[in-house]
Formats: C-alpha cells, structure tokens, sequence
C-alpha cells in the first residue's frame, strides 16, 4: 500500500473510533443479580461493581436484581429489578451546557440530583412512556407499573424530596411537591384526568439495602467542628 493511502486510511480509522467510541459518564457503586448494559451499537455485557457506564448504554435487571450507577456529577440511579434505563444524554463541564436525560423503559428506578441538577435542573430530564419529568432539586421515584400489580397501571412519579414538573405530550402538567406522587393512568375512566396527583403513598415503593446506600451516598455532609 502506497504511504499515502496508507496515511488515509489510519486517519479514517481513526475518526471512525473516536466517533463510535462511548462516552463514559458514571460507574457502578453496587449491583446484585445479574444486571446488563445494551450499548448504543446494541453489544451487550454484564455489569458489576466498578464497571463503566456510558452514554447510550440500556441498563437492563431481571428478577432479583439492582443496580445502582453513580454518574460523574455526582447524581445516582437505582435500576430496580425487572427494569430497563437507557442513559440518553450526559454533559457535565460544569458549564450552563451540562445537561442530562434519562428514559425509563420499563419498571421502576430511583434517581437523586447531582451537580447539574443543582446548578440547570432545567436540563435534567427523565422520561417515561408519555410522561417527561423535569426537576429541582430531586429525590424521585419513576415507574411504569403494568396491569396486575397492587398499583393502578400507568407512569408514576413519586417525589421523596425536592419538587418535579410533570408533563404529558398529551400538554397537562403538574408540579408534584415532596410526599406526593404524579400519575398517568395507562386507562381513562370517564371523567378521569389524564394527569393526577395522588397523595397515598404507592404500593410499589421499597425500602432496602441499595436504598440505604442511596441515602449515605447522597445526604448532605455536615462538617465536624474541632
């Protein structure tokens, strides 16, 4: 091959790698089961303690399983089990450009703000079935809860701290403040809203151990005096 074409095609290589290579945002603090991650080029690999995640990546749990990623600014995912998150943008330069979105797929995850969230949190966005859900400041709970649970079936937005905006692409909106939970019915009754605030606490929120860490990784330090 002539030095020339041979130059050529190092470059070409070269920008097609750094064009398909995945941006690492985040790592896992903690995973039981046999959780996965479906890259954006649709390769899948388990997932443990440590590993990366990145941009485009699809978290996948089946029965018996957690994950809980904590992403570079700080904010923290809980992928609870028989659920499916794909992380769809994350910047974080600590610029007015930082931004972040998530999709929840199907099942139930919990998310608390990081540092975007505390400085844009209007470029934080988690989106579920018809709903997208903006925050300020946030601990949350986001689900799509099938027919035959405890729950009504529909998307679910559950606030532990903090306040959400929550949208339909239908156009209703609500905020949904602290203790209080934003619902979508995937059924309308006559005369049902499309969005409601619901004020007893959904059947489908858990307390256990990765919550437990949640909380340690993500409560405010109090500095000691000397």
């Amino acid at each position: 091959m002539k030095p020339s074409l041979l130059i050529t095609a190092f470059v070409v290589t070269f920008i097609f790698c750094a064009s398909t290579s995945a941006q690492e945002v985040g790592k896992v603090v903690r995973a039981s089961g046999d959780p996965t991650a479906i890259s954006a080029s649709n390769q899948t690999r388990k997932l443990a303690k440590d590993d990366a995640v990145s941009v485009g990546d699809t978290i996948a749990c089946g029965e018996d399983c957690q994950v809980m990623v904590r992403m570079k600014d700080n904010s923290t995912t809980l992928v609870r089990a028989k659920s499916k998150v794909k992380i769809n943008e994350f910047k974080f330069d600590n610029q007015p450009g930082d931004a972040a979105k998530t999709t929840l797929l199907a099942g139930t995850m919990r998310a608390v703000s990081g540092q975007i969230g505390k400085g844009q949190p209007e470029n934080v966005k988690y989106e579920a079935g018809t709903a997208t859900i903006g925050i300020r400041g946030t601990d949350i709970e986001v689900a799509i809860i099938p027919d035959g649970q405890k729950d009504r079936a529909g998307i679910y937005n559950y606030v532990y701290d903090g306040e959400t905006l929550m949208a339909l692409n239908t156009g209703e909106s609500s905020p949904v403040e602290k203790e209080l939970t934003g619902f979508a019915p995937a059924i309308l009754l006559p005369g049902e809203k499309r969005l409601q605030i619901l004020r007893d606490r959904p059947a489908f929120l858990q307390s256990g151990g990765f919550d437990a860490l949640m909380n340690q990784l993500t409560a405010p330090r109090i500095p000691v005096m000397r």
